[in-house]
């Protein structure tokens, strides 16, 4: 499968376009939307969010991802190939984790540029048709590097990142720390939390953090809004005793 992660969003023509690329050079791979709200121009917040993720791929698999708010800049656009999964996008942190994380990586630089490609939408014009040839295991044009010659900053990351990463429609704060135990707790705001294995173990209007489905700490409020209860956004901060 090719997996497409972005911060596109679902309006405007981003998502459709990059996607009907892909389509279109890779017509017998199913292609599937992991994430088009991905945090919005975030790199660091994402490389965890798209970490926690990968137990949805199996070997073979193609991630095409895309959160690049250096596009037409000097940084390199790059495949992974982590445990037997490539992932395409820019060398910007985005798969720090990833690499971090894997057992087996491999680093490419993407050298092939289409005639007339936009500076500001590498996604539809190189990383697509990369990642469809990947799936259909055609040849372009790139170079391995070292491992340490990716992105500098990037590693200076912690392993586990004590903010919110994502906060989905119910409002519900996904963090980058790994989940904690139930007799944990943690603090958001002054807001301090105890866990619950899931929603119904606790009181309707009652704020808990569990280890969501993705083996992230997660913080939600029963049939409410954990982030209108706590003021809480990407990148607030959240203290684990």
């Amino acid at each position: 499968m090719i997996f497409v992660f972005s911060d596109f969003g679902v309006n405007g023509p981003y998502s459709g376009t990059m996607r009907s690329v892909v389509m279109r050079h890779a017509r017998d791979v199913p292609v599937c939307d992991l994430m088009c709200d991905a945090p919005d121009r975030n790199p660091k917040a994402a490389s965890y969010l798209l970490a926690a993720l990968c137990r949805e791929f199996q070997e073979g698999d193609v991630v095409l991802a895309v959160v690049d708010p250096g596009v037409g800049s000097a940084r390199n656009g790059v495949v992974v190939e982590a445990d037997g999964v490539s992932f395409v996008g820019p060398d910007n942190g985005l798969f720090e984790m990833v690499i971090r994380r894997a057992k087996n990586v491999t680093l490419k630089v993407i050298d092939w540029m289409p005639d007339g490609a936009s500076a500001s939408f590498h996604g539809r014009d190189i990383f697509g048709p990369v990642a469809s040839w990947l799936a259909t295991n055609q040849e372009f044009d790139a170079h391995g590097i070292p491992l340490d010659q990716r992105f500098g900053p990037a590693k200076e990351w912690p392993d586990e990142l004590a903010e919110v990463i994502y906060v989905d429609p119910y409002g519900n704060l996904m963090t980058g720390l790994f989940a904690r135990s139930k007799d944990e707790k943690i603090t958001i705001n002054k807001h301090v939390l105890s866990g619950a294995r899931t929603f119904s173990d606790v009181p309707s209007g009652t704020a808990f953090h569990y280890g969501n489905s993705v083996g992230l700490c997660e913080v939600a409020v029963n049939c409410g809004r954990a982030d209108q209860m706590m003021g809480a956004a990407i990148g607030t901060r959240v203290d684990a005793n």
